[in-house]
């Protein structure tokens, strides 16, 4: 079961990391909205919670 269940944090850390990219690109580049902004920062949450599970796993 653990193994099934780091395989699906590995490909929900990589989706959320394909959504992230633009959005920190935004953010580097002084083009990112209020909204925007908050988006990022409730992904990059979910992305440390899934890392932090995913190195419980191991």
């Amino acid at each position: 079961m653990s193994q099934e269940r780091m395989i699906e944090i590995q490909v929900l850390l990589l989706d959320l990391e394909r959504n992230m990219r633009p959005l920190r690109w935004d953010l580097d580049h002084n083009q990112i909205n209020e909204f925007k902004r908050q988006r990022l920062a409730k992904i990059q949450e979910e992305h440390q919670n899934l890392k932090t599970e995913l190195q419980g796993l191991q």
